[in-house]
């Protein structure tokens, strides 16, 4: 229903907005029917699915995921992890489903890490600005502080990123100098190049990035592997000796 691919990545997040079930269908419709979210509605992925959690209607207005789907779904969020930011009010909305509660569901293909935002990180965005334009949320003053860690060593390449120019098909996420985290991701190098992690990290506050580094390569015969073998680049022999 949310998709014609065969093997896609399912993924999802919920809003707790300030109005009953009713005001949230509207506030959706209304939203999807703007200008704002022609690019969601026209995602070649498929178009997002939306459920409004209420109380009052069968299988508590979660029927398009089904009996099964929805305990589980329930289930997923009540077991997720207390984050140290949060207090007990905060944890408790995060962990369980009250009436007006906004669901949302988007697939996109099970892909390699391709840079940038999802379709569904996009949207979340969309949609709280829209919500907070409507006062159906109270804007957040507060500064969330995120350390962003196992960053994939590449990234596929795409119109936007910049990349290194080689024939792989995929860059350096960071810079093609960051190390491997692990043994198990230097191995990686040689088995499957795309699931392999890097030594880097980045400081976000409120999806703001402050600042980031890496632990770079000091081994002259990986970097030079990871130039020629894995990322395909061609340098001017100038470079090419510098190895």
């Amino acid at each position: 229903m949310l998709t014609s691919i065969e093997d896609p990545i399912i993924e999802a997040c919920k809003f707790k907005l300030n109005a009953d079930a009713k005001d949230v269908q509207g506030f959706v419709r209304k939203f999807m029917d703007s200008p704002d979210a022609e690019n969601f509605r026209l995602n070649v992925d498929g178009a997002p699915g939306f459920s409004i959690y209420d109380s009052r209607r069968p299988l508590e207005g979660l029927q398009t995921l089904g009996f099964e789907g929805a305990e589980k779904l329930k289930s997923l969020y009540a077991g997720l992890p207390r984050s140290p930011a949060d207090d007990d009010e905060t944890h408790e909305m995060k962990t369980t489903f009250a009436d007006g509660d906004l669901l949302i569901i988007q697939s996109r293909e099970n892909l390699p890490f391709s840079g940038g935002s999802t379709m569904l990180g996009k949207l979340r965005l969309a949609i709280y600005k829209a919500a907070l334009a409507e006062g159906l949320v109270e804007p957040d003053l507060r500064h969330h502080y995120l350390w962003v860690v196992d960053f994939p060593m590449f990234t596929l390449e795409n119109e936007t990123d910049p990349g290194q120019g080689g024939a792989a098909g995929f860059s350096a996420t960071h810079h093609p100098f960051t190390a491997p985290k692990s043994g198990s991701d230097l191995n990686l190098l040689l088995a499957d190049p795309l699931k392999a992690k890097a030594d880097h990290y980045d400081l976000v506050v409120n999806g703001v990035e402050l600042g980031g580094g890496s632990r770079r390569i000091h081994n002259a015969e990986m970097q030079k592997f990871i130039m020629s073998d894995i990322l395909k680049a061609c340098y001017p022999p100038a470079i090419q000796n510098l190895y």
